[in-house]
């Protein structure tokens, strides 16, 4: 996979899915399965939204999960420390990859969406929405469970159905 490279923010956005996974370790919702009280406006706004639109469209709200926002948080982290924007990092780690080394395991499918150039919940939510697969991801009625991790203007957003303890 190529890894794009930008000197200047760029408002764009990749969607990924995959399905299965074989490891097995407890997951860290937040409070009630909501994002914890520290975490930024933007990603509460961001997952309000997410929410809402999911019961629009007949879907369950999605579920916090802190071990999945911890994970979106690095790869966030990551793409601006070592300025690329991809969902495989530079070391050729996959989504899937870095939640299983984190002892993130879920039951069925998991997704990925991941933008770069605004630190608005609003904007990334609209980037999302106007973009066929990633739309898919936020209405994909199988995903019960999320982690949203915000750096600067790059988003990543991560979905899993069925987390196992």
């Amino acid at each position: 996979m190529r890894i794009l490279r930008f000197s200047a923010p760029v408002l764009v956005a990749l969607a990924l899915a995959a399905c299965g996974s074989d490891e097995e370790n407890p997951f860290a919702p937040g409070i009630d399965g909501n994002p914890p009280p520290t975490t930024s406006a933007s990603v509460v706004t961001l997952v309000d939204l997410v929410n809402v639109h999911r019961i629009s469209e007949g879907c369950a709200p999605l579920t916090w999960h802190g071990r999945a926002a911890a994970v979106a948080q690095a790869h966030s982290t990551d793409m601006r420390d070592r300025d690329f924007f991809s969902h495989t990092n530079p070391d050729g780690q996959s989504p899937f990859d870095r939640m299983r080394d984190a002892g993130v395991d879920w039951n069925g499918t998991a997704g990925e969406n991941i933008a770069w150039g605004t630190s608005s919940g609003q904007v990334a939510f609209d980037m999302w929405i106007n973009s066929s697969g990633h739309r898919a991801n936020i209405e994909n009625c199988s995903f019960t469970h999320h982690g949203v991790g915000l750096v600067d203007t790059r988003w990543t957003h991560l979905f899993i159905q069925n987390p196992t303890d």
